[in-house]
């Protein structure tokens, strides 16, 4: 494996970190729990493969919110997905 290609894994599995993160974040505060915020989670993962970068997992979670009445924006949807890639940047540092 050439340095490129680590560099691509590396990204990868920082994306599918930070989206499950997202994932139990999201599905917690609509209040769901066990099996159901699992299912959540898959989809929330699941959404991010459609169009390159956040914008069809910021479009699926808010429009989540909205049918659940949660007063949250897409802002305040990217500002945890900065927050919680940097989180598991960290994580991911501390591995190495």
């Amino acid at each position: 494996m050439n340095l490129h290609e680590i560099e691509l894994a590396t990204e990868g599995q920082l994306i599918a970190r930070r989206n499950l993160a997202l994932g139990l974040w999201a599905g917690k505060l609509i209040g769901l729990k066990g099996h159901k915020l699992e299912a959540y989670v898959r989809d929330v993962m699941r959404s991010d493969l459609d169009i390159p970068g956040p914008a069809d997992i910021i479009d699926k979670i808010a429009s989540d919110f909205i049918t659940h009445d949660i007063d949250l924006t897409s802002g305040d949807i990217e500002q945890e997905i900065i927050r919680q890639e940097r989180l598991t940047r960290l994580e991911l540092m501390a591995t190495d």
